[in-house]
């Protein structure tokens, strides 16, 4: 029996340590040991197939480590190939070239969620399972943002925080929908900025990956990555004719009666059937459309490419034509939403300039102070400045638009603000009951006053404190504090309120103010989009209203910025210090009415309040949930668990009575 050869084996370790690591492909290697665990809510569980979504293959063959692409960019559709290539990328890395990473996403929200899903993957996947440090009671090294591997770390982070992004260096960065990452970090300039400077002593062989669905044009940070690089747009065969191209919106036909959708070949006009992707995506071809800089290789890709069995070329043929009703009507959100997260393009809003004469031409015959016929839920706002409190009501009610506006009452209070006898005029202008056309009456149901005018803040609060929930004649009345979030991805409601006032220990006061923020650019864009409707469809204006209301109105115009070396869409003043009250009044009612869960109400809801509101008599009944603003959620039928009572314990001032 001959023994071991000690010496050959050492030899043998030794010579295969010098040697360089083996090359790797990140397509080949997830091809061979990537699985999509079910326990992720994943439509196709199981092994990774990149025959599904051939197109990932060039993404991530430009992601390895043996690719000279120092970024990675893919401005692409919502659902489509990006994050699970990710997922692709750092497993592979793990496991075949590890080093330190950093996955950055907007929100906290969305890197909880992809860190869940990172866990779930990896117990899945063999060879990064055994890479990655056992997560054990005491044991920070596999946390929710930090996850330990042999070789290296990977940091799940959000872009919210410079400190998050200025501590490690890092060799792989992967930022998610970067469209949606704040531009500027508490001064220290752009997040992604930020991880390029992390990966600096790595030189080229640090790489980066960026995606992202679009936002608007000349505003998109995904966009402007994407012009940065080769530009890579995908081109499939014709399955009758043979001729390549890209696969366009403009070339997607459908038949609404026999709900179906096709698409026109733009050389020959064959008509290519859905069943016809497979064949066209075995023969796809990658062909960039720029030198670029270089050191960028990027790709553009839409959800017309998505392979069969996904949401289908009839269901993007329903979805834009429910967009392009709403458009129609003035709303150009699910538009946007089309246009972005399904055709990958960028949006550029068709906002048409009004004057305020023209305006003016547009104004209606009714009395301020009167509701006309058609309105039949009513909001307020309040603007506060140095000298006055100005005060605008509007009625609300469905039409063409989904939601049609009528200016009912308009208040202009010259007064010390910071003075009582001040807000007891306003309060006058909010508990007053408005007559309608037909003879009953009715009150504001929600009213905003706004607190960003930064010397009356607290008399704001002071106002809204005790009048957040009144009633009024049997209605209910909320009075609450407001600010604007200029941000442009805001929602014109944009998120929960805010306590304002703190007890000593540091707790929120009992009955303290609560300071709720609207969306002012989401909200502008909704106005000027349907100012710039014809005809009196949208928003109807008192021809009692002075001129100077119509100017304020039209005060502001959107345009481009360059900020900190990026541009941005924001909201500016026509003439610098010119009045925009008006404009403000109107954000703020239409934010009021969104409070009120305006636009969502049912024809069902609209027609109760209008056979009530035809009642004198019910004016003064038991308040009505129809129009009491955000509905309580409903009561849990399952029976209250009570304990039992706790004796009190006896002491000195009871004289030791129990």
């Amino acid at each position: 029996m001959q023994s071991a050869d000690g010496n050959a084996t050492y030899c043998r370790s030794w010579a295969a340590g010098l040697l360089p690591d083996p090359p790797l492909w990140v397509d080949e290697w997830a091809d061979q040991h990537m699985v999509i665990p079910a326990e992720t809510g994943a439509a196709e569980p199981g092994r990774y197939r990149i025959e599904r979504t051939p197109y990932a293959r060039a993404v991530m063959r430009a992601l390895s480590p043996e690719h000279p692409a120092r970024r990675v960019v893919v401005k692409g559709a919502s659902q489509l190939l990006k994050t699970q290539v990710g997922l692709n990328w750092f497993c592979a890395l793990i496991a075949g070239a590890p080093s330190n990473m950093i996955w950055l996403q907007p929100t906290d929200k969305l890197a909880k969620r992809v860190s869940a899903r990172f866990d779930k993957t990896v117990a899945a996947v063999q060879p990064v399972r055994r890479k990655l440090a056992m997560k054990r009671s005491r044991d920070s090294r596999n946390t929710l943002d930090t996850k330990e591997f042999h070789g290296g770390t990977l940091w799940i982070l959000t872009g919210r925080s410079a400190s998050n992004l200025s501590e490690a260096t890092v060799r792989y960065t992967y930022a998610d929908e970067v469209d949606r990452i704040l531009r500027e970090l508490q001064g220290e300039g752009d997040p992604l900025d930020l991880l390029e400077k992390r990966q600096g002593t790595f030189g080229r062989k640090a790489k980066s990956y960026y995606t992202s669905s679009p936002t608007e044009a000349d505003a998109s940070r995904i966009d402007e990555l994407f012009r940065q690089g080769d530009q890579n747009r995908l081109y499939v065969p014709c399955p009758l004719c043979g001729e390549y191209q890209t696969l366009e919106w403009e070339h997607i036909h459908a038949d609404f009666a026999e709900r179906r959708a096709w698409y026109v070949c733009a050389a020959s006009g064959c008509i290519i059937e859905e069943h016809h992707k497979p064949t066209m995506l075995e023969r796809l071809e990658w062909r960039p459309q720029s030198t670029g800089d270089g050191e960028t290789v990027s790709f553009e890709l839409s959800y017309l490419y998505a392979p069969l069995g996904w949401d289908s070329w009839w269901k993007l043929a329903q979805e834009y034509h429910i967009a392009e009703e709403a458009q129609r009507a003035g709303d150009s959100e699910k538009m946007q939403v089309f246009v972005n997260t399904r055709l990958a393009r960028c949006w550029a809003p068709t906002v048409t300039r009004i004057s305020a004469k023209d305006l003016r031409a547009r104004a209606e015959t009714y009395p301020l102070g009167r509701a006309p016929q058609g309105p039949l839920v009513f909001t307020a706002a309040c603007d506060v400045q140095g000298n006055r409190l100005e005060a605008l009501v509007c009625g609300w009610a469905p039409g063409p638009t989904g939601m049609e506006c009528w200016v009912v009452a308009r208040s202009v209070i010259f007064c010390d603000p910071t003075l009582p006898e001040s807000w007891a005029q306003l309060d006058d202008v909010l508990t007053a009951r408005i007559e309608h056309a037909g003879g009953v009456s009715s009150v504001v149901s929600a009213a905003f006053i706004d607190s960003g005018d930064g010397d009356s803040t607290a008399e704001v609060y002071e106002f809204c404190r005790p009048r957040k929930l009144r009633y009024l004649g049997g209605r209910t009345q909320r009075v609450m504090p407001i600010k604007g979030a200029s941000a442009h991805w805001k929602p014109i409601l944009a998120g929960r309120p805010t306590r304002v006032e703190y007890t000593y220990r540091g707790k929120p006061a009992a009955g303290s103010a609560e300071l709720w923020f609207s969306g002012t650019d989401t909200a502008k864009d909704w106005i000027y989009n349907r100012l710039a409707l014809p005809g009196q469809t949208a928003i109807h204006f008192s021809d009692e209203l002075p001129d100077d209301f119509f100017e304020q109105l039209v005060a502001e115009v959107k345009v481009t910025e360059w900020k900190r070396g990026r541009k941005t869409k924001v909201y500016k003043q026509v003439k610098r210090g010119q009045p925009n009250e008006g404009l403000d009044l109107l954000v703020y009612n239409l934010t009021a009415a969104h409070y009120l869960g305006l636009p969502n109400w049912p024809a069902e809801r609209w027609a109760r309040v209008r056979a009530e509101l035809s009642q004198v008599d019910l004016m003064m009944a038991e308040p009505d949930s129809a129009i009491d603003g955000p509905a309580d959620p409903p009561a849990d039928d399952t029976p209250v668990r009570r304990g039992a009572t706790r004796r009190r314990a006896g002491n000195y001032a009871t004289g030791w009575r129990m």
